[in-house]
């Protein structure tokens, strides 16, 4: 009787982590999508806006970030760029030009998620940027949140760093001036897989 029971316990055991394994798959799914936006930057010459498509395929929770926080801590943002590189979690397309989406974290929040999206180069968005970008701040970053009705709002961080916290949450922070905008940030699509 008692290995009778040991059996049962262990079916549950497996059944429930099997079904916890869906459910974080389903969470992945339901992050990934494709949005679209406005992004305005503050230029020297002023203000530019272009249309910005994103595309989330692969996105990683906080927690599956958290392997990230000790290799930015023991190597800086150098080393973080080349564990994120050639990732393949997305892409981005910013006026004319597309980048590779390579690490993207998706936080639930309570009409969605907040999405880190980071591509492993500073974003190009005018033929006459300054090419003496710092080695600290090698990233183009996008943060926003999707929401289930309307538009959202977020950030555009074209020469970047990131740092992340004791919760795996990825934050950024923009090398010179201020970070551009994200407006009207919408999902037109769910990416099937």
């Amino acid at each position: 009787m008692w290995r009778l029971q040991q059996k049962a316990s262990v079916a549950v055991m497996m059944a429930l982590t099997f079904s916890a394994a869906r459910l974080r798959g389903a969470d992945s799914a339901s992050a990934s999508g494709e949005f679209t936006a406005t992004a305005s930057i503050t230029t020297s010459q002023g203000t530019r806006s272009m249309p910005v498509r994103i595309v989330v395929t692969n996105p990683v929770s906080p927690q599956q970030a958290m392997p990230l926080k000790k290799v930015l801590e023991e190597g800086g943002q150098q080393a973080l760029l080349n564990a994120i590189r050639n990732g393949f979690r997305g892409s981005l397309r910013l006026g004319g030009m597309e980048y590779p989406l390579d690490m993207i974290v998706a936080q639930p929040t309570d009409d969605g998620f907040r999405y880190v999206a980071v591509t492993a180069r500073p974003i190009r968005y005018d033929e006459t940027v300054d090419e003496s970008s710092s080695l600290d701040y090698p990233f183009g970053i996008l943060v926003f949140d999707s929401a289930s009705f309307g538009t959202t709002t977020g950030m555009l961080f074209t020469r970047g760093a990131l740092s992340i916290s004791d919760e795996g949450r990825v934050q950024a922070s923009q090398h010179d001036g201020e970070p551009g905008t994200l407006k009207d940030v919408k999902r037109v699509d769910d990416i099937k897989r």
